[in-house]
């Protein structure tokens, strides 16, 4: 007898073969038969006829880290069929911190924040694979001064790198655009690839620069694949500057070459074409040495116009002001909530100076306003999704009622799996079967999920249920927090978290360790 039986649905196995008709039977946290189980018994009987069943579909680049300390539900992901998603990315992670306070999001290591994860009763509905943030290690090592390590710091860093890999971490994360990591220098980054590549992890990165200089910022990270042999992958790969919109099948081309060379590079990213990152990513990159204390500084000191001047590159005239919207004010400013840089400053500050209302954004709201940023060629990002790119939302696990949330999120946190499947099938991005493999089997060899991202008998019973004629999301720019359609049922770890369309009160979501 089964504990869960899908009956009679159409199986997308993950791996890229044609769908077939069949029954899938769980026991436990497993898969344990697939095939016809007509006349067989099961403690929940689900019909999946006329929908796909396939492999619970993997998040290749997440925020979730620390997203269970408010909302349990995951509701965003859940939603989109998603069972496990990769977490800390660019550069940032919960761990390892010189401090180990009441502070979730602020541990010494990976195997404290997991036991204080399981002794403060926490729960979550969704799997989590987490990396190192190169950001956080840094920060622990060094701070957030702008120079490059020391012998004995590098080496320090390699230390900690390496005892959380030892305890299951699956990697490291790059976020080279953001302070401390853009003061990283190659040998740095080279020889934390190579300890990465001893424990057989990856390397992930959001590139130093994803517009004008593109090409520099793919070879830097493409050194590090070559020097130390280890796997590599650009984080959520865009184009995001105007001016070299058009570029992609040429960036495209840079990673091709690298492949053949032998560099084992691959590619994540999401089907927007905006992205979503802290305001003060347009400052100069020397203002952010020491941090957002140090930005806010040089805001208030004899180098308030530097900094403004540097922002100026970006937000130069109305047209420039109109690509950003505020969609975080980290409840400094409540009024700029959903409202473009160029609103801010032409109705609420009675100015034409965007770069000055950018900073003053900046001051007000203590360097930590969020926004989103339209910044991409439409494209562009159709020619990278028929490439053979991962999926990634590069968004948080949020609950489904807007009472609980500050900000007006990205819709991606809600979407990015959907709409890929979506674009898939009406803009003939690729068939279904491959669109299901790069959000499962791919990601989970990537990462070395093993027992995952594939039906197979023996596999964990991470399940999503789906209809391919109606996946969607609902999530808009202006209205983002609602939950995709399509999706009738997931299970995780063999437990029923969405059954019909609807949540179930089960929080089987585990952080999961390599190796174990």
């Amino acid at each position: 007898m089964y504990d869960i039986l899908l009956r009679g649905g159409s199986v997308v196995d993950g791996t890229g073969a044609p769908l077939f008709r069949a029954d899938v039977g769980v026991i436990g946290n497993k898969i344990a038969a697939i095939g016809d189980l007509s006349g067989q018994a099961a403690s929940l009987t689900l019909d999946a006829d006329g929908l796909v069943v396939a492999p619970g579909f993997i998040d290749a680049h997440s925020h979730s880290d620390t997203s269970f300390l408010t909302d349990s539900s995951g509701a965003s992901k859940l939603y989109q069929g998603i069972t496990t998603e990769i977490t800390g990315n660019c550069g940032d992670s919960p761990f390892p911190c010189a401090g180990d306070g009441k502070d979730l999001s602020a541990c010494v290591s990976f195997e404290r924040f997991l036991a204080r994860f399981r002794e403060g009763g926490y729960s979550m509905a969704v799997n989590q694979a987490l990396l190192v943030g190169h950001g956080t290690l840094r920060r622990c090592v060094i701070g957030d001064e702008g120079r490059a390590p020391t012998e004995a710091e590098t080496e320090k860093m390699r230390h900690l790198l390496s005892r959380e890999l030892a305890f299951g971490a699956w990697g490291l994360s790059l976020g080279l655009e953001y302070a401390p990591g853009c003061f990283a220098g190659q040998r740095e980054l080279n020889l934390l690839g190579e300890t990465v590549k001893r424990s057989g992890g990856i390397v992930t990165c959001h590139m130093r620069s994803e517009g004008l200089e593109i090409e520099k910022a793919l070879e830097e990270l493409i050194e590090v694949g070559r020097f130390s042999g280890v796997r590599v992958n650009v984080s959520h790969l865009k184009i995001d500057n105007y001016r070299v919109h058009g570029r992609a099948p040429e960036v495209w081309r840079i990673i091709e070459e690298a492949q053949k060379s032998g560099v084992l590079i691959s590619a994540d990213m999401y089907p927007y074409t905006a992205s979503c990152t802290d305001l003060s990513i347009r400052c100069p990159k020397w203002s952010l040495d020491g941090g957002a204390e140090a930005l806010l500084k040089h805001l208030a000191g004899p180098r308030r116009s530097e900094v403004v001047g540097g922002i100026r590159g970006h937000y130069f005239n109305a047209e420039r002001a109109e690509t950003c919207l505020i969609c975080d004010d980290g409840g400094f400013w409540p009024a700029i909530v959903g409202k473009t840089l160029r609103f801010v400053a032409e109705e609420l500050c009675r100015s034409d100076d965007y770069a000055e209302t950018a900073a003053r954004i900046l001051e007000r709201t203590k360097a930590q306003a969020r926004c989103i940023f339209f910044v991409m060629s439409p494209d562009d990002m159709l020619w990278f999704l028929r490439r053979d790119v991962g999926i990634g939302s590069d968004g948080y696990a949020l609950p489904a009622d807007t009472a609980k949330l500050s900000s007006r999120p990205h819709p991606r946190s809600f979407g990015a799996i959907s709409e890929f499947l979506h674009l898939a099938r009406e803009e003939a991005i690729c068939p279904l079967e491959e669109a299901v493999r790069r959000i499962t089997a791919k990601p989970a060899f990537l990462f070395g999920l093993s027992g995952r991202g594939t039906l197979k008998i023996g596999n964990i019973a991470d399940v999503t249920v789906f209809d391919p004629s109606t996946v969607a999301p609902r999530a808009t720019y202006l209205n983002p927090v609602q939950t995709s359609v399509g999706v009738r049922h997931v299970l995780i770890n063999g437990e029923p978290a969405l059954l019909n369309g609807e949540q179930t009160e089960k929080r089987a979501g585990t952080f999961l360790r390599k190796g174990r």
